[in-house]
């Protein structure tokens, strides 16, 4: 029993000796794998630090790509910047320069391969090493010394690029896609939000100079002109001048001489009749129709007085009786009788009135009525559709855009008149498609903007696609998404764009605006076969009204309920297919509040002013601000990580 006990105790000795042996041991190796552990985990932390470091350094070197020649050390030196940002275990990670790779990214299959060195120079790979090689040296650890480890050496590599985009150009070609060149803007004009609008210095001199000289059609002989200028026009169809003074050229002649104001400038617009002169020059807050020189007031029912008119049926050769019939407006409750006087005061048509010493022989009955059949050498109106008869409703008529800014133009007519209904009542493609090709405001200044945004695209070989989408009462596809084929280059297909839109005006199907429609031509376009999978899909809207057209093509008014849930139905389903959009406003009454929620963000709605620009001869605004949107827009391309 002793014995039993005292060695029972000698084991309880022992056995406690190998515990404590034991948990010394232990204890050791426990402390070893919870450091390694913790190190472990360090490491783990470390590593992301670093892969995140390094792919926002790429990310921020791709976005400096292309946009100048200094584009790759701007680039370095933005990843430079993003590495230092992104701490690795709260110090920084530094970047060399030999670790910035520049290089072309090219679509192979459904991925990216990165080509260090090639062109052009659209990706960047980024390397990031946390090891002796850098002043920071290897990841501290907690306890990698105790084990003999100076740290942990690691590296981590990304490759960013610029990524080419599916670009569908979605422009309005409504009807007041050319209201800054038209006398409605040429002072205060009514909003139709709310309120007044500034006026803008308008162009229709540049409209009237753009148009084809050929289509002026000379008037009246007056007995006095020189001889023919040209084989075009016959020597007795020349007509007088604006008053009792030399005459002047026939209709498109190049160089009729002083204009009536004493300029010296020889415009080389087309003449009609005697309406050959454009008159006083329009600027901005000292315009008056009123006593513009270029014309002629012939209100209705009443006598005309006009010191020109009775000069130039005076030296057109009319006899005082035939003068006396023409100037009065005794016979004027007949509008046709009206409309065939103002002809003959206009030099569009003579008077074969059969009075005794009159300028013409035969026809006439003799009385004081111009009948339809007295009229002679009629001017043929000169474009596809419209006619004198309705310029002279237009002019006398109180329901214009042109009255309702300024009802001094009433009544008036002229050169400028004339331009004015062209751009206001018959602007479409069909009724007068000369006007494609002049400078129509804002259009004009559209069409310059795509085409710096074209150019910007070119030069920075961008491989983005774009295509051509029009609305005004409907949606237009225009151009495809292309891609070059054989002999065929991206620069070509680029400069398509411009060189489209360029053909078509203001009006050119319809006046109305139905943006929702547009969109839609937009989205089927960007969801065709032609585009790539592999690229982003932007939009890039740009308008410069109100929609007034429903989903169902019908025009429903400006910005009436139907016309504004179709832009956002629209909208609201691009931006659910992961699509861009970019929207541009453009004039002064632009509605800033729908544009802003069709853009994918308010940050991608753009506004181009039409306030007068003082540095630009009080031109509007937007004439500099488009072209510098579409550039900034064309550089706007988006990166991506690929590795």
């Amino acid at each position: 029993m002793f014995l039993r006990n005292r060695w029972g105790r000698k084991d309880v000795r022992r056995r406690g000796a190998v515990m404590v042996q034991t948990v010394l041991f232990g204890g050791t190796v426990g402390l070893g794998v919870a450091a390694l552990a913790i190190d472990t985990g360090l490491m783990y932390s470390a590593r992301q630090e670093l892969q995140s470091a390094t792919d926002a350094a790429a990310l921020a070197a791709a976005s400096q790509l292309g946009k100048t020649e200094d584009a790759q050390a701007l680039a370095t030196a933005e990843a430079k910047k993003f590495a230092k940002f992104n701490e690795v275990m709260n110090e920084d990670a530094d970047l060399v320069d030999a670790d910035v790779v520049f290089g072309h990214a090219e679509l192979v299959g459904s991925k990216y391969t990165f080509t260090p060195g090639a062109s052009p120079s659209d990706a960047v790979k980024v390397t990031l090493k946390r090891d002796q090689t850098v002043g920071d040296g290897p990841v501290s650890l907690l306890f990698a010394k105790t084990f003999g480890m100076s740290g942990a050496r690691m590296k981590a590599s990304a490759v960013a690029m610029l990524v080419p985009r599916d670009i569908a150009m979605v422009v309005d070609l409504s009807g007041s896609m050319n209201d800054d060149s038209e006398l409605r803007h040429h002072k205060a004009f009514a909003s139709e939000k709310t309120g007044t609008i500034n006026g803008v210095q308008i162009n229709l001199k540049d409209i009237w100079l753009a148009l084809p000289t050929s289509k002026g059609k000379p008037g009246v002989k007056n007995g006095s002109n020189p001889s023919s200028p040209s084989s075009t026009c016959a020597a007795g169809d020349l007509q007088p001048s604006n008053g009792a003074s030399t005459p002047q050229s026939s209709g498109g002649h190049p160089d009729p001489g002083e204009e009536p104001s004493g300029g010296s400038l020889n415009p080389k617009g087309p003449r009609f009749g005697w309406m050959t002169d454009f008159g006083s020059a329009i600027v901005l807050g000292s315009y008056s129709a009123a006593s513009d020189a270029g014309l002629y007031y012939i209100p209705k029912g009443s006598t005309t007085s006009n010191a020109d008119v009775v000069a130039n049926l005076t030296e057109a050769g009319y006899s005082s009786a035939e003068r006396t019939v023409l100037l009065s407006g005794s016979n004027d409750s007949d509008t046709n009788y009206f409309k065939r006087r103002v002809k003959c005061l206009l030099g569009l048509a003579g008077w074969k009135s059969g009075k005794s010493g009159g300028k013409y022989t035969g026809t006439g009955d003799g009385d004081n009525l111009l009948e339809s059949n007295e009229l002679t050498q009629t001017v043929a109106y000169p474009f596809a559709q419209g006619s004198w008869d309705g310029y002279i409703d237009y002019v006398r008529s109180s329901s214009t855009q042109m009255e309702a800014t300024d009802s001094q133009c009433m009544h008036r007519y002229g050169i400028k008149t004339f331009v004015n209904y062209l751009l206001e009542s018959r602007e479409s493609h069909a009724e007068t498609p000369e006007l494609a090709n002049t400078p129509e405001e804002p259009l004009y200044s559209v069409k310059v903007a795509v085409q710096a945004m074209i150019d910007e695209l070119i030069a920075l070989e961008t491989q983005d696609h774009v295509s051509l989408e029009t609305f005004a009462q409907y949606g237009n596809h225009r151009l495809n998404l292309s891609s070059p084929g054989s002999g065929e280059s991206l620069e070509d297909l680029l400069q398509e764009i411009p060189d489209e839109l360029f053909h078509y005006q203001a009006g050119h199907d319809t006046p109305y605006t139905n943006i929702g429609d547009g969109l839609d031509e937009g989205i089927q376009e960007l969801m065709s076969n032609r585009a790539r999978a592999a690229a982003t899909k932007v939009i890039i809207l740009l308008t410069d009204g109100k929609p007034n057209v429903n989903e169902y093509g019908s025009v429903t008014g400006n910005n009436s309920a139907g016309a504004l849930d179709w832009v956002d139905d629209r909208s609201t389903f691009a931006k659910s297919k992961g699509f861009t959009i970019y929207t541009v406003g453009v004039g002064g009454d632009v509605d800033d509040e729908l544009l802003s929620n069709a853009a994918t963000s308010p940050q991608h709605y753009y506004y181009a002013d039409n306030q007068p620009d003082p540095d630009n001869d009080n031109k509007p605004k937007y004439i500099n601000q488009l072209k510098q949107i579409f550039k900034e827009l064309g550089g706007k391309r988006p990166v991506r990580l690929i590795q």
